[in-house]
């Protein structure tokens, strides 16, 4: 549960509100729920880390109320099942939604989400600020998430273009064989490493744990057609390592492929 952005958009939606005490613990066996109480912090809040970490308790005491809403006891076992590792990054988040979803279905979480009417969809809206700050590739790196990735499937064709020359398009199956979240792209290179083709431009593509997405990249739309290119070209498969922090040039090769043009 870290992240700044879901502490201003909570302030921004309104969502200023606490919980009185109701919970809806999922059923997960005695055995692991001790295990998993070891690892329990009391001092875990819903909000960014930042809060908790670097500012004064008594104000601590007073925001975190806020992030919290109703959710602060879910969010520990959260924080705790990332801590425990005996389930995978994927299934502590599912439980956390699932167990939000419960609280929201109740209707007692808060007198403000005990509204008639609106109460109940304020209180899925906030638990989905919070699912949509856990399921990324940052919160990934709190449960100890490494790059990673293979490329499990290649496919190219020639596109035909009557009017000017021929493109070139390959497409990879990209498959997270991590524990973790990822998020990629793909490039296809040329002549001396020559830059071709990335895919998406401009933000990377999520795929979840164990879960396979197909990516493509091709000479169209680009300078590039196929008379350009050399018998064989270069397809890379990039990771974001979020632990940089970093707006540009945080992206690792994890896998690649070469692929005949001619």
């Amino acid at each position: 549960m870290r992240g700044a952005a879901v502490f201003l958009a909570l302030v921004l939606a309104g969502c200023t509100v606490t919980g009185e005490g109701v919970d809806y613990p999922e059923p997960v066996g005695e055995a692991y729920a001790t295990r998993e109480a070891t690892m329990r912090d009391p001092d875990d809040r819903c909000g960014p880390e930042f809060i908790q970490t670097k500012l004064p308790k008594s104000f601590v005491n007073v925001v975190g109320a806020v992030t919290d809403g109703p959710f602060r006891p879910v969010c520990q076992r959260h924080d705790a099942c990332y801590r425990l590792q005996e389930r995978t990054l994927a299934e502590c988040d599912r439980r956390m939604k699932r167990e939000m979803a419960s609280i929201c279905a109740s209707g007692k979480a808060t007198p403000t989400y005990s509204l008639p009417m609106v109460g109940k969809s304020l209180c899925r809206f906030h638990a989905g600020l919070y699912y949509d700050a856990i399921n990324n590739t940052y919160a990934a790196v709190a449960y100890g998430g490494r790059p990673g990735g293979q490329i499990v499937g290649v496919k190219s064709r020639v596109i035909d273009d009557a009017i000017t020359d021929d493109e070139f398009e390959v497409c990879v199956d990209v498959h997270n064989n991590t524990y973790a979240m990822q998020e990629y792209d793909v490039e296809m290179r040329g002549r001396k490493g020559k830059l071709i083709d990335r895919e998406p431009d401009t933000y990377e593509t999520n795929v979840g744990v164990g879960e396979t997405k197909t990516m493509c990249v091709t000479t169209n739309y680009t300078r590039w057609s196929l008379k350009d290119l050399p018998d064989e070209v270069q397809v890379s498969l990039r990771c974001d390592t979020p632990e940089n922090f970093s707006v540009r040039h945080d992206m690792i090769v994890v896998d690649m492929v070469s692929v005949k043009v001619r």
